[in-house]
C-alpha cells in the first residue's frame, strides 16, 4: 500500500511540474522567435555616401536601431532613433564610414521594451542601389518627349475582292529636331524580358506601393532595362527614325502592347536613354471593288453652241435662200415669155 502511495506522490509531482514547465517554454521560443526573426530591408546610397534603410512594415512607425556585429551582447550595441527621409518614412541612417568588412548587422526593434529583430547586411558599396539610379527609373518614359498617334499612316489589303484600309498608328517624337534618334520595337507578349519590364513600370506608378516596395521594383526595373539597352547596342538592332515618328508594325493587331526603346544622339555626342510603352489601335473601312464591266463608247455629233453671232449667220442663211427662190422664180417667168 505505501509502495503505491509513494508511486502516485511521484506522478503527481511529476505530472505538476511539466504542468508548470509547458507554458514556461512555450514562452521562451516566443521570445527566441521573435529575437532571431530576420528583418526585411531596402537600402539606397545617397549622393552625399550615407547609406538610408528601410525597414519593411516600419516606414510609418519610430523605431530604434544599432549597427553592429552579428551576435552582439546587449553592452555592443548604441541604439539610436530612426529619422523622417524627404517623403515622411522612418528610415535608419548609416554611413559607409560605419560599416565594417562582411560583417554588419542591423538591429531594429520599435522601443526598449520591444524584443530586437536583426538582418545581415550584405553591402557592396561600390554597386549598391542609389539615389541617381532611382532618379533615372522615375524619370523613364518622360526623357524624351513623344506623344501617342493614331493616323500616321494608313494601308491597304485586298481581300475577296474587298479592299480594306487601316489606320495605322504610333509615336511622334516632339524633343528637339537637332539630333538623330533610333529605336528598337518589340511586341512584349513575345519578350519576357520586355514584358517584365512593362509589368515593372505598371507597378512604380502604383500609387500604393510604399517605399519600401518602390525600391525593390525601381531596382528590378534598372537593372532590367539596362540589360536591355546594353543587348540592343551589342546587336546594333537600333533602326534610325523618320520624318520623327515611329510607325506601329504592318502586322498588328488592336491593342498590342509594345515597349519602344528610343536613343537620342545631340549633335554635341550626348547620348540619352528612355523607353515608351505603347498599345496598338486597329481601326479600318472596307470598300467593296466593283465588278468589271464592257466599256461602251457613245459617239455624239458635236452641234454649233447657240450663240448671237451664230443668229446673226442664221438670218444671212435664209435671206440669201429667200433671194435665190425670187430670182428662180423670176428667171422662170422669163423663160416663159421668152418662149411665146
Amino acid at each position: 500500500m505505501k509502495s503505491f502511495k509513494a508511486k502516485l506522490t511521484i506522478l503527481l509531482i511529476a505530472m505538476l511540474l511539466i504542468t508548470m514547465l509547458v507554458p514556461f517554454s512555450s514562452v521562451a521560443a516566443a521570445e527566441d522567435q521573435a529575437t532571431d526573426e530576420e528583418l526585411q530591408v531596402q537600402l539606397i546610397k545617397t549622393d552625399d555616401d550615407n547609406i538610408v534603410v528601410y525597414v519593411k512594415g516600419l516606414e510609418g512607425t519610430a523605431f530604434d536601431y544599432a549597427l553592429s556585429t552579428a551576435g552582439a551582447g546587449t553592452m555592443d550595441k548604441n541604439y539610436i532613433n530612426s529619422v523622417k527621409d524627404n517623403n515622411g518614412n522612418q528610415v535608419a541612417l548609416i554611413t559607409t564610414t560605419d560599416l565594417q568588412d562582411g560583417n554588419n548587422c542591423l538591429y531594429v526593434r520599435e522601443n526598449e521594451n520591444d524584443p530586437e529583430k536583426s538582418v545581415q547586411l550584405n553591402v557592396d558599396v561600390n554597386n549598391m542601389f542609389t539615389q541617381e539610379k532611382m532618379a533615372l527609373v522615375e524619370n523613364t518614359t518622360k526623357r524624351i518627349p513623344t506623344e501617342e498617334a493614331e493616323d500616321l499612316s494608313s494601308r491597304e489589303e485586298v481581300r475577296d475582292g474587298i479592299t480594306y484600309t487601316y489606320t495605322v498608328g504610333g509615336l511622334k517624337i516632339t524633343d528637339d529636331q537637332n539630333a538623330t534618334y533610333s529605336y528598337v520595337m518589340v511586341n512584349v507578349s513575345s519578350d519576357a524580358d520586355y514584358n517584365e519590364l512593362q509589368s515593372l513600370a505598371n507597378d512604380l506608378n502604383d500609387g500604393s506601393k510604399t517605399m519600401f516596395e518602390r525600391i525593390e521594383i525601381a531596382n528590378n526595373f534598372y537593372n532590367k532595362y539596362n540589360e536591355l539597352i546594353e543587348n540592343a547596342d551589342a546587336e546594333n538592332s537600333w533602326q534610325e527614325v523618320t520624318d520623327m515618328q515611329i510607325l506601329q508594325n504592318e502586322d498588328y493587331d488592336n491593342e498590342e502592347h509594345y515597349v519602344v526603346l528610343l536613343k537620342k544622339v545631340a549633335q554635341n555626342g550626348t547620348t540619352t536613354y528612355d523607353a515608351k510603352f505603347m498599345t496598338t489601335d486597329n481601326r479600318g473601312t472596307e470598300e467593296i471593288i466593283p465588278a468589271s464591266s464592257e466599256q461602251v463608247t457613245t459617239q455624239e455629233t458635236s452641234k454649233l453652241p447657240i450663240t448671237g453671232d451664230s443668229i446673226v449667220l442664221f438670218v444671212v442663211l435664209a435671206a440669201l435662200v429667200i433671194i435665190a427662190i425670187v430670182v428662180f422664180i423670176r428667171m422662170k417667168k422669163l423663160n416663159k415669155k421668152a418662149d411665146k
